[in-house]
Protein backbone atom coordinates (compact mmCIF):
# COMPACT_ATOMS: atom_id res chain seq x y z
CA UNK A 1 0.00 0.00 0.00
CA UNK A 2 1.18 3.52 -0.97
CA UNK A 3 0.31 6.83 0.53
CA UNK A 4 0.19 10.50 -0.27
CA UNK A 5 0.83 13.29 1.77
CA UNK A 6 -0.54 16.56 0.79
CA UNK A 7 2.03 19.46 1.55
CA UNK A 8 1.86 22.08 -0.93
CA UNK A 9 -0.07 24.95 0.53
CA UNK A 10 1.21 27.90 2.35
CA UNK A 11 -0.42 27.69 5.97
CA UNK A 12 -0.95 31.41 5.91
CA UNK A 13 -2.80 31.20 9.12
CA UNK A 14 0.21 29.77 10.99
CA UNK A 15 2.29 32.90 10.30
CA UNK A 16 2.92 33.99 14.02
CA UNK A 17 4.26 30.51 15.13
CA UNK A 18 5.62 29.07 11.67
CA UNK A 19 7.43 32.11 10.94
CA UNK A 20 6.90 31.24 7.40
CA UNK A 21 8.13 27.72 7.89
CA UNK A 22 6.11 24.78 5.77
CA UNK A 23 3.52 23.33 8.26
CA UNK A 24 4.87 19.90 7.44
CA UNK A 25 7.95 21.07 9.33
CA UNK A 26 6.17 22.58 12.67
CA UNK A 27 8.18 20.97 15.25
CA UNK A 28 6.51 18.97 17.73
CA UNK A 29 7.72 16.97 20.19
CA UNK A 30 11.10 17.66 18.59
CA UNK A 31 10.43 16.44 15.44
CA UNK A 32 8.74 18.02 12.43
CA UNK A 33 5.33 17.21 12.13
CA UNK A 34 5.79 14.87 9.19
CA UNK A 35 8.13 12.92 10.86
CA UNK A 36 5.35 12.00 12.88
CA UNK A 37 2.95 10.80 10.28
CA UNK A 38 5.97 9.02 8.38
CA UNK A 39 6.43 6.96 11.77
CA UNK A 40 2.38 6.36 11.68
CA UNK A 41 2.91 4.57 8.27
CA UNK A 42 5.92 3.10 8.65
CA UNK A 43 4.46 1.13 11.54
CA UNK A 44 1.40 0.29 9.99
CA UNK A 45 3.25 -1.30 7.15
CA UNK A 46 2.34 1.14 4.43
CA UNK A 47 4.92 1.31 1.66
CA UNK A 48 6.04 4.31 -0.33
CA UNK A 49 5.08 7.38 0.38
CA UNK A 50 5.08 10.58 -1.92
CA UNK A 51 4.98 13.96 -0.61
CA UNK A 52 3.53 16.30 -2.79
CA UNK A 53 5.29 19.99 -1.69
CA UNK A 54 5.46 23.38 -2.96
CA UNK A 55 5.99 26.37 -0.21
CA UNK A 56 9.43 26.09 0.32
CA UNK A 57 9.63 22.61 -1.74
CA UNK A 58 13.51 22.68 -0.84
CA UNK A 59 12.95 23.17 3.05
CA UNK A 60 10.55 19.83 3.00
CA UNK A 61 12.96 18.12 0.87
CA UNK A 62 16.23 18.81 2.52
CA UNK A 63 14.66 17.43 6.28
CA UNK A 64 13.28 14.27 4.34
CA UNK A 65 15.65 13.29 1.81
CA UNK A 66 15.08 10.03 0.07
CA UNK A 67 12.93 8.73 2.25
CA UNK A 68 9.98 9.34 0.00
CA UNK A 69 9.16 10.49 -3.12
CA UNK A 70 8.12 14.11 -4.14
CA UNK A 71 5.74 15.77 -6.97
CA UNK A 72 6.06 19.52 -6.92
CA UNK A 73 3.33 21.58 -7.04
CA UNK A 74 4.77 24.47 -8.62
CA UNK A 75 1.32 26.87 -9.46
CA UNK A 76 0.71 26.25 -5.11
CA UNK A 77 -0.60 29.81 -4.90
CA UNK A 78 -3.17 29.50 -8.10
CA UNK A 79 -4.52 25.91 -7.33
CA UNK A 80 -5.94 24.30 -3.93
CA UNK A 81 -5.30 20.66 -2.42
CA UNK A 82 -8.00 18.52 -5.19
CA UNK A 83 -4.85 20.02 -7.77
CA UNK A 84 -2.07 18.50 -5.75
CA UNK A 85 -4.03 15.00 -5.48
CA UNK A 86 -4.66 15.24 -8.93
CA UNK A 87 -0.89 15.50 -9.53
CA UNK A 88 -0.55 11.82 -8.00
CA UNK A 89 -2.64 10.61 -10.57
CA UNK A 90 -0.18 8.70 -12.42
CA UNK A 91 2.15 7.79 -9.21
CA UNK A 92 -0.45 5.79 -6.97
CA UNK A 93 -0.57 2.61 -8.41
CA UNK A 94 -3.21 0.62 -6.46
CA UNK A 95 -4.73 0.99 -2.30
CA UNK A 96 -3.17 3.81 -0.52
CA UNK A 97 -3.47 6.31 2.01
CA UNK A 98 -4.25 9.72 1.78
CA UNK A 99 -3.61 12.47 4.61
CA UNK A 100 -3.34 16.28 5.11
CA UNK A 101 0.36 17.46 5.98
CA UNK A 102 -1.10 19.24 9.09
CA UNK A 103 -2.68 16.57 11.03
CA UNK A 104 -1.52 15.01 14.44
CA UNK A 105 -3.54 11.82 15.54
CA UNK A 106 -2.64 8.69 17.32
CA UNK A 107 -1.48 6.04 14.97
CA UNK A 108 -3.97 4.00 16.00
CA UNK A 109 -6.13 6.04 14.45
CA UNK A 110 -4.84 4.60 11.46
CA UNK A 111 -4.39 0.76 12.50
CA UNK A 112 -8.32 1.00 12.76
CA UNK A 113 -8.70 2.90 9.14
CA UNK A 114 -6.51 0.21 7.54
CA UNK A 115 -8.36 -3.14 9.56
CA UNK A 116 -11.50 -2.15 8.65
CA UNK A 117 -10.24 -2.73 4.61
CA UNK A 118 -11.93 -0.94 1.71
CA UNK A 119 -12.53 2.31 1.38
CA UNK A 120 -12.31 4.65 4.49
CA UNK A 121 -12.33 7.93 6.55
CA UNK A 122 -12.02 8.87 10.19
CA UNK A 123 -14.38 11.25 11.69
CA UNK A 124 -14.80 12.94 14.96
CA UNK A 125 -18.19 12.59 16.10
CA UNK A 126 -17.66 15.10 19.30
CA UNK A 127 -16.01 17.15 17.13
CA UNK A 128 -17.45 20.59 16.20
CA UNK A 129 -19.51 21.43 13.76
CA UNK A 130 -18.19 24.95 12.52
CA UNK A 131 -17.66 26.84 9.39
CA UNK A 132 -14.25 25.46 9.03
CA UNK A 133 -14.37 22.16 9.70
CA UNK A 134 -14.83 19.10 6.88
CA UNK A 135 -18.62 17.69 8.17
CA UNK A 136 -19.35 14.20 7.58
CA UNK A 137 -23.03 13.06 7.16
CA UNK A 138 -22.79 9.75 8.19
CA UNK A 139 -25.87 6.16 7.36
CA UNK A 140 -25.42 2.94 8.17
CA UNK A 141 -21.77 3.04 9.06
CA UNK A 142 -21.04 5.18 5.31
CA UNK A 143 -20.00 8.14 4.20
CA UNK A 144 -22.82 9.62 2.32
CA UNK A 145 -21.63 13.53 2.04
CA UNK A 146 -19.05 15.54 3.31
CA UNK A 147 -17.71 19.54 2.70
CA UNK A 148 -17.74 22.28 4.90
CA UNK A 149 -20.81 23.76 3.66
CA UNK A 150 -22.46 20.41 4.64
CA UNK A 151 -25.51 21.53 6.82
CA UNK A 152 -24.71 21.12 10.98
CA UNK A 153 -28.27 18.86 10.86
CA UNK A 154 -26.82 16.54 8.69
CA UNK A 155 -23.38 16.71 10.25
CA UNK A 156 -22.22 13.47 12.45
CA UNK A 157 -18.86 15.04 13.49
CA UNK A 158 -15.71 16.04 11.53
CA UNK A 159 -13.60 14.50 9.30
CA UNK A 160 -9.65 14.24 10.34
CA UNK A 161 -8.41 14.50 6.44
CA UNK A 162 -6.89 10.87 6.67
CA UNK A 163 -8.64 8.23 4.90
CA UNK A 164 -7.77 5.09 2.83
CA UNK A 165 -9.09 3.66 -0.36
CA UNK A 166 -9.13 0.22 -2.01
CA UNK A 167 -8.25 -0.42 -5.75
CA UNK A 168 -11.51 0.23 -6.92
CA UNK A 169 -11.93 3.57 -4.52
CA UNK A 170 -8.82 4.95 -5.92
CA UNK A 171 -9.54 4.70 -9.32
CA UNK A 172 -13.14 6.54 -9.09
CA UNK A 173 -11.12 9.11 -6.84
CA UNK A 174 -8.90 9.86 -9.21
CA UNK A 175 -11.50 10.14 -11.94
CA UNK A 176 -13.96 12.18 -10.03
CA UNK A 177 -10.69 14.49 -9.28
CA UNK A 178 -9.67 14.64 -13.17
CA UNK A 179 -13.41 15.14 -14.01
CA UNK A 180 -13.40 18.36 -11.67
CA UNK A 181 -9.96 19.82 -12.32
CA UNK A 182 -10.83 19.19 -16.29
CA UNK A 183 -13.83 21.37 -15.47
CA UNK A 184 -11.95 24.43 -14.19
CA UNK A 185 -11.80 23.51 -10.47
CA UNK A 186 -8.27 23.88 -9.68
CA UNK A 187 -9.38 25.82 -6.50
CA UNK A 188 -11.20 22.85 -4.77
CA UNK A 189 -10.33 21.10 -1.49
CA UNK A 190 -9.27 16.93 -2.23
CA UNK A 191 -12.65 16.37 -0.11
CA UNK A 192 -14.92 17.80 -3.18
CA UNK A 193 -13.07 15.02 -4.67
CA UNK A 194 -13.88 12.43 -1.81
CA UNK A 195 -17.36 13.68 -1.92
CA UNK A 196 -17.77 13.15 -5.63
CA UNK A 197 -16.43 9.69 -5.19
CA UNK A 198 -18.81 8.47 -2.31
CA UNK A 199 -21.36 8.62 -4.68
CA UNK A 200 -20.01 6.08 -6.71
CA UNK A 201 -18.26 3.89 -3.94
CA UNK A 202 -18.98 2.79 -0.22
CA UNK A 203 -16.57 4.51 2.08
CA UNK A 204 -17.24 3.45 5.63
CA UNK A 205 -17.01 5.61 8.48
CA UNK A 206 -14.65 5.15 11.70
CA UNK A 207 -15.48 7.01 14.50
CA UNK A 208 -12.42 7.93 16.41
CA UNK A 209 -14.63 9.83 19.35
CA UNK A 210 -11.96 10.12 22.55
CA UNK A 211 -8.49 9.53 20.60
CA UNK A 212 -6.21 12.10 20.40
CA UNK A 213 -5.76 14.12 17.20
CA UNK A 214 -5.84 17.66 16.21
CA UNK A 215 -5.86 19.44 12.51
CA UNK A 216 -3.28 22.39 12.39
CA UNK A 217 -4.51 25.26 10.81
CA UNK A 218 -4.33 28.01 13.49
CA UNK A 219 -1.65 29.11 16.27
CA UNK A 220 -3.81 27.99 18.85
CA UNK A 221 -4.27 24.23 16.89
CA UNK A 222 -0.79 24.18 17.40
CA UNK A 223 0.01 24.89 21.33
CA UNK A 224 -3.09 22.03 21.73
CA UNK A 225 -0.58 19.85 19.26
CA UNK A 226 2.22 20.49 21.17
CA UNK A 227 0.86 20.87 25.15
CA UNK A 228 -2.42 18.59 24.79
CA UNK A 229 -2.37 15.76 21.94
CA UNK A 230 0.76 14.66 21.49
CA UNK A 231 1.00 14.05 25.53
CA UNK A 232 -1.71 11.98 25.35
CA UNK A 233 -0.28 10.03 22.13
CA UNK A 234 2.52 9.22 24.06
CA UNK A 235 0.73 8.37 27.24
CA UNK A 236 -1.68 6.30 25.05
CA UNK A 237 1.20 4.67 23.66
CA UNK A 238 2.95 3.91 27.14
CA UNK A 239 -0.11 1.99 27.95
CA UNK A 240 -0.03 0.32 25.16
CA UNK A 241 3.29 -1.19 25.99
CA UNK A 242 2.55 -1.92 30.05
CA UNK A 243 -0.16 -3.54 28.78
CA UNK A 244 1.85 -5.77 26.26
CA UNK A 245 4.51 -5.98 29.26
CA UNK A 246 2.34 -7.79 31.53
CA UNK A 247 1.03 -10.36 28.74
CA UNK A 248 4.66 -11.32 27.87
CA UNK A 249 5.61 -12.68 31.11
CA UNK A 250 3.40 -15.48 30.47
CA UNK A 251 4.67 -15.83 26.88
CA UNK A 252 8.14 -15.69 28.07
CA UNK A 253 7.74 -18.16 30.79
CA UNK A 254 5.85 -20.97 27.62
CA UNK A 255 8.93 -19.69 25.72
CA UNK A 256 11.64 -20.59 28.14
CA UNK A 257 10.18 -23.97 28.68
CA UNK A 258 10.24 -24.79 24.98
CA UNK A 259 13.57 -24.00 24.67
CA UNK A 260 14.67 -26.30 27.61
CA UNK A 261 13.00 -28.90 26.18
CA UNK A 262 14.03 -28.88 22.95
CA UNK A 263 17.88 -28.16 24.08
CA UNK A 264 17.44 -31.66 26.37
CA UNK A 265 16.20 -32.99 23.01
CA UNK A 266 18.82 -31.89 21.48
CA UNK A 267 21.94 -31.99 23.36
CA UNK A 268 23.35 -35.15 21.85
CA UNK A 269 24.16 -33.32 19.00
CA UNK A 270 25.96 -30.19 20.09
CA UNK A 271 29.37 -31.80 19.67
CA UNK A 272 28.59 -31.17 16.17
CA UNK A 273 27.23 -28.46 14.58
CA UNK A 274 26.97 -25.29 12.27
CA UNK A 275 26.81 -22.17 13.61
CA UNK A 276 27.14 -18.24 12.69
CA UNK A 277 29.84 -16.38 14.03
CA UNK A 278 29.13 -12.49 13.21
CA UNK A 279 32.65 -10.99 12.02
CA UNK A 280 32.71 -6.94 12.85
CA UNK A 281 33.95 -4.48 10.49
CA UNK A 282 35.98 -1.23 11.62
CA UNK A 283 34.04 1.57 9.74
CA UNK A 284 36.66 3.96 7.96
CA UNK A 285 38.32 6.67 9.79
CA UNK A 286 35.37 6.63 12.60
CA UNK A 287 36.15 6.91 16.01
CA UNK A 288 36.11 3.98 18.19
CA UNK A 289 35.05 3.98 22.03
CA UNK A 290 34.18 0.97 24.49
CA UNK A 291 31.14 0.67 26.58
CA UNK A 292 31.24 -0.63 30.01
CA UNK A 293 28.46 -2.95 30.95
CA UNK A 294 27.80 -4.77 33.66
CA UNK A 295 28.67 -7.96 31.52
CA UNK A 296 31.65 -6.06 30.39
CA UNK A 297 33.40 -4.64 27.70
CA UNK A 298 32.16 -3.70 23.83
CA UNK A 299 33.30 -1.52 20.89
CA UNK A 300 31.49 0.43 19.40
CA UNK A 301 31.75 3.20 16.01
CA UNK A 302 30.50 6.75 17.05
CA UNK A 303 28.41 8.50 14.09
CA UNK A 304 27.21 11.85 14.09
CA UNK A 305 24.52 13.85 11.88
CA UNK A 306 26.09 14.48 8.57
CA UNK A 307 28.84 12.43 9.13
CA UNK A 308 27.34 8.61 8.37
CA UNK A 309 29.93 5.63 9.34
CA UNK A 310 30.99 3.97 5.87
CA UNK A 311 32.56 0.16 6.02
CA UNK A 312 33.35 -1.40 2.75
CA UNK A 313 31.65 -5.21 2.89
CA UNK A 314 32.01 -8.16 0.32
CA UNK A 315 28.75 -9.29 -1.32
CA UNK A 316 26.44 -11.06 -1.53
CA UNK A 317 25.96 -11.46 2.41
CA UNK A 318 23.71 -9.72 5.17
CA UNK A 319 24.49 -7.33 6.95
CA UNK A 320 23.71 -6.71 10.77
CA UNK A 321 23.93 -3.16 12.29
CA UNK A 322 23.45 -2.54 15.98
CA UNK A 323 22.55 1.00 16.86
CA UNK A 324 22.47 2.78 19.90
CA UNK A 325 21.35 6.50 20.44
CA UNK A 326 23.73 8.50 22.39
CA UNK A 327 21.73 11.31 23.95
CA UNK A 328 23.01 14.57 26.71
CA UNK A 329 24.63 14.10 30.07
CA UNK A 330 21.03 14.09 32.49
CA UNK A 331 18.45 12.95 29.70
CA UNK A 332 15.80 10.57 31.43
CA UNK A 333 12.91 10.63 29.17
CA UNK A 334 13.31 8.30 25.46
CA UNK A 335 14.88 9.98 22.63
CA UNK A 336 13.88 9.12 19.30
CA UNK A 337 15.92 8.86 15.91
CA UNK A 338 16.20 7.81 12.21
CA UNK A 339 18.57 6.19 10.26
CA UNK A 340 19.73 5.52 6.69
CA UNK A 341 21.10 2.77 5.17
CA UNK A 342 22.95 2.98 2.03
CA UNK A 343 24.68 0.85 -0.31
CA UNK A 344 27.27 2.79 -2.59
CA UNK A 345 26.12 6.11 -1.74
CA UNK A 346 22.62 5.15 -2.60
CA UNK A 347 19.97 5.05 0.14
CA UNK A 348 18.33 1.76 0.17
CA UNK A 349 16.10 1.83 3.52
CA UNK A 350 15.81 3.45 6.60
CA UNK A 351 13.76 3.21 10.01
CA UNK A 352 12.37 5.65 12.82
CA UNK A 353 13.60 4.30 16.76
CA UNK A 354 12.83 4.71 19.73
CA UNK A 355 15.44 4.64 22.27
CA UNK A 356 15.39 4.20 25.89
CA UNK A 357 18.04 5.03 28.29
CA UNK A 358 20.34 1.99 29.93
CA UNK A 359 21.72 3.57 32.77
CA UNK A 360 23.69 0.54 33.68
CA UNK A 361 25.89 1.41 30.35
CA UNK A 362 28.18 3.52 30.94
CA UNK A 363 30.10 6.11 28.29
CA UNK A 364 32.02 9.43 29.53
CA UNK A 365 30.10 12.27 28.43
CA UNK A 366 26.59 10.84 27.14
CA UNK A 367 24.02 8.84 28.25
CA UNK A 368 23.44 5.41 26.19
CA UNK A 369 20.30 4.52 24.28
CA UNK A 370 19.18 0.93 24.46
CA UNK A 371 20.21 -1.21 21.32
CA UNK A 372 18.55 -1.29 18.02
CA UNK A 373 19.43 -3.35 14.90
CA UNK A 374 18.92 -3.34 11.27
CA UNK A 375 19.40 -6.03 8.49
CA UNK A 376 20.58 -5.14 4.81
CA UNK A 377 21.40 -7.43 2.06
CA UNK A 378 24.50 -6.64 -0.10
CA UNK A 379 24.70 -7.68 -3.63
CA UNK A 380 27.47 -9.61 -5.45
CA UNK A 381 30.83 -7.50 -5.58
CA UNK A 382 32.65 -4.69 -2.77
CA UNK A 383 30.63 -2.04 -1.80
CA UNK A 384 30.52 0.71 0.84
CA UNK A 385 27.69 0.25 3.30
CA UNK A 386 26.83 3.80 4.83
CA UNK A 387 24.74 4.31 8.00
CA UNK A 388 23.54 7.71 8.36
CA UNK A 389 21.40 9.56 11.14
CA UNK A 390 19.45 11.62 9.40
CA UNK A 391 17.39 13.06 12.07
CA UNK A 392 16.62 12.64 15.82
CA UNK A 393 16.22 14.31 19.40
CA UNK A 394 20.60 13.74 19.48
CA UNK A 395 23.14 14.58 17.06
CA UNK A 396 25.64 11.51 17.70
CA UNK A 397 24.84 7.81 17.80
CA UNK A 398 26.82 4.37 17.84
CA UNK A 399 27.08 1.44 15.63
CA UNK A 400 28.48 -2.02 14.88
CA UNK A 401 28.60 -3.59 11.48
CA UNK A 402 29.21 -7.26 11.35
CA UNK A 403 28.28 -9.90 8.72
CA UNK A 404 28.20 -13.89 9.06
CA UNK A 405 30.69 -16.21 8.36
CA UNK A 406 29.32 -20.02 8.54
CA UNK A 407 31.94 -21.52 11.02
CA UNK A 408 31.86 -25.82 11.90
CA UNK A 409 32.55 -26.27 15.65
CA UNK A 410 33.08 -29.48 16.87
CA UNK A 411 34.12 -28.22 20.68
CA UNK A 412 32.15 -25.99 22.92
CA UNK A 413 33.63 -22.85 22.75
CA UNK A 414 33.15 -19.32 24.82
CA UNK A 415 32.29 -16.57 23.63
CA UNK A 416 33.86 -12.85 23.65
CA UNK A 417 31.55 -11.82 25.77
CA UNK A 418 29.67 -9.06 23.22
CA UNK A 419 26.11 -9.16 22.77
Amino acid sequence: MQAVILAAGYGSRLERVSGGMPKCLLPIGGRPLVEHQLEALHDAGVGKVLVVVGYKADEVKKTLGNRVEYIENTKYNETNSLYSLWMARDWVKGPFVLLNCDLLFDPEILDRLLTKGGNGLAFDSTSSKGKEQTKVAVSEGKVIDLGKDLAPELSRGESLGLLCFDAQGTHSLFSRANALIMSGAVNSWVIEGVRSACTEVEIKALNVAGMPWTEIDFPNDYERARKVVLPAIEKGHWKRSVNWKRTKYLLGAIVIAVILVLGLFLGSYSAKKEKVSWTKESPIGAKKVRLHLPTGMQKWWVGTKGDSLKVPIEGPTIVRIDLRLLMTEGTVEPGRYVIEVGIDEKPVTWKSFKSTPEHEITLAGAVVGDRDRMKVEVPEGSHLVTVALIAGSADRFLGRVSYPEPVTVYKPGKGDGEN
